[in-house]
């Protein structure tokens, strides 16, 4: 099981570790397992001063109905949150 998710982590940011090479923006990188927006709210909230997020700017009611992570990241964490279209 352990393997199978450092796979899929790994295929979620391949992609973007060249962008933040090209940028130089230095990174770490943090694999978390269970319902994400808990994960990344309970983690920030020990860690960081700062979370940057994508949103893909669906209406409150959509993201209700869809549960969206920034929404409950927003919801669960004090730390600031920076929401980017």
């Amino acid at each position: 099981m352990l393997e199978l998710q450092k796979d899929e982590f790994n295929e979620a940011v391949e992609p973007l570790r060249p962008l933040f090479a090209k940028a130089a923006v230095a990174t770490k990188e943090i694999c978390l397992v269970g319902n994400a927006g808990d994960e990344i709210a309970a983690f920030a909230k020990k860690k960081l001063d700062l979370v940057v997020m994508g949103s893909h700017g669906y209406s409150s009611v959509s993201a209700t109905l869809l549960g969206s992570v920034t929404m409950t990241v927003a919801s669960e964490c004090d730390v600031p949150l920076l929401i980017v279209r």
